[in-house]
């Protein structure tokens, strides 16, 4: 590769660049900040350590209280049977569609009594669709679906 010969000036003038020394202000300012973080985790520091399985377990009865609570507060508006009977449904389902997208055959397998057995994974997707009486509105709802079977064998 070629160098020009400013290249290598340019290179020696910055090889020659030092950096400017801090100022004896910049300096304090530093020294006291450091100083006030360290009082802060001095000062933060927990006298004895909390087990793992304390504050899981911690986190676990907060789910639960949360789940009580909503669950209480659905309950108390929950309708009367002849409230419900009263009302239409917001909603009206019209159809449900599985197509069938790919069959897999993981072959023979023997189960603990020694019998052959044909596993099959099935995998769809399902499509639901419902309408709004009120307007018109469709909404239709896709998720994948995964089946896997076991079938006898009989050799005969």
């Amino acid at each position: 590769m070629n160098h020009d010969p400013d290249d290598n000036r340019f290179e020696n003038l910055l090889r020659d660049l030092t950096p400017a020394a801090p100022s004896t202000a910049l300096s304090k300012r530093v020294d006291e900040e450091l100083k006030l973080d360290m009082n802060w985790l001095q000062t933060n520091r927990r006298p004895h350590h909390i087990p793992q399985w304390l504050a899981s377990a911690g986190w676990a009865a907060l789910g639960a209280a949360a789940a009580i609570v909503v669950m209480s507060h659905l309950a108390q508006q929950a309708p009367t049977e002849a409230s419900v009977a009263t009302t239409t449904p917001a909603v009206l389902p019209v159809s449900t569609i599985r197509e069938w997208e790919d069959v897999q055959d993981e072959g023979i397998h023997y189960n603990p009594q020694h019998l052959p057995e044909q596993h099959v994974t099935l995998i769809a997707r399902e499509r639901q669709t419902w309408i709004d009486p009120r307007d018109g509105a469709q909404m239709i709802v896709e998720y994948p679906r995964e089946q896997k079977l076991v079938l006898p064998i009989s050799f005969q």
